[in-house]
């Protein structure tokens, strides 16, 4: 079993890249590696919530680390939907 980080207090954490992001399904989270090599998982309902995406959106399709700088990563829905995630909302979300 793979040991996460705790989040941060709100407001307290400082930037660092995403290194690498993947969605356990069985789970239904979002597992997000940063470059100093912690690792925090998110709820994928609270990454839903933040989008004002409704639960019905459907399955995930695929999940992507933007590009320039990894500072968050997108969802796409087999639906056609899309949900955003920010380096932050990953460090101080519980």
């Amino acid at each position: 079993m793979k040991t996460y980080a705790e989040p941060n207090p709100l407001g307290t954490a400082t930037y660092e890249p995403i290194r690498c992001v993947r969605y356990l399904d069985g789970e239904d989270i979002f597992e997000v590696e940063f470059e100093s090599g912690e690792t925090f998982c998110v709820n994928h309902v609270a990454i839903r919530r933040a989008n004002q995406l409704a639960d019905s959106v459907g399955s995930v399709d695929s999940v992507w680390i933007e590009a320039e700088l990894h500072a968050g990563f997108l969802v796409r829905y087999k639906a056609g939907e899309l949900a955003d995630c920010s380096w932050d909302f990953v460090k101080e979300s519980l």
